[in-house]
């Protein structure tokens, strides 16, 4: 079975006439974004328990990260 007998029993089917006349560079872009579309999101970091525990209990202002070079990498993130 051909791409094209495959794609008339998609929802596709009716874009066959628009997508063999369109040039190899829109190709190429269409075709990248259905294969991003298909990529598996990535899954979350995961917090510890213990850790969520903490929030809301430190208060960081401005004036601290200025002078901790440290922490202002921390907070950059």
């Amino acid at each position: 079975m051909t791409a094209i007998q495959k794609m008339k029993s998609t929802p596709m089917a009716p874009y066959i006439g628009l997508m063999q006349s369109m040039t190899r560079e829109e190709k190429r872009i269409v075709v990248t974004f259905l294969t991003e579309s298909m990529e598996e999101p990535k899954p979350k970091r995961q917090v510890p328990a213990a850790f969520k525990k903490l929030r809301g209990m430190v208060n960081i202002t401005e004036e601290d990260i200025a002078k901790d070079e440290h922490l202002a990498y921390i907070m950059g993130r």
